[in-house]
């Protein structure tokens, strides 16, 4: 049976609020052991607790960029079996800085997430732009 939209839209309400929590460990807790991540930059297979240590440093880059809260806008499953899903999603990323006021940046990412359990792991990230690259060429990037 596939898996149910309510529960796809369950998984993401927790994943962006833990995105903005600034809590680190309900933030891993939504990756497998072991996933992919990819996107412009290239791929790499990571580990959740070296996820866990770059963690920190890339929200308080992002922070002192600006980013103020990030949310939710949509997303649609685009495959599905009785385990996985594979989600495209997209995202908005709200900045405010003296220099440029207030910026929302749109950003999207596909997901591939084993909805098995109670507790629904990502097992590849695939973002589409690289937010660090934008800020950059926007002249936003902050250098800490």
């Amino acid at each position: 049976m596939p898996i149910s939209h309510d529960a796809v839209a369950s998984f993401f309400q927790k994943f962006a609020a833990s995105s903005n929590s600034k809590d680190t460990p309900a933030e891993i807790s939504h990756f497998a052991d072991v996933f992919v991540a990819a996107g412009p930059s290239g791929n790499v297979i990571v580990k959740v607790e070296d996820f866990a240590k770059v963690l920190p440093k890339r929200r308080q880059l992002l922070e002192a960029s600006g980013l103020v809260h990030t949310s939710l806008k949509s997303f649609d499953v685009t495959a599905s079996t009785d385990r996985h899903v594979v989600v495209n999603n997209t995202w908005e990323m709200d900045f405010k800085t003296q220099t440029h006021g207030p910026v929302t940046i749109p950003v999207s990412a596909t997901f591939t997430i084993d909805m098995a359990s109670d507790t629904p792991k990502v097992l590849v990230y695939l973002a589409h732009q690289d937010i660090l690259q934008i800020l950059r060429d926007r002249g936003m990037l902050a250098a800490i």
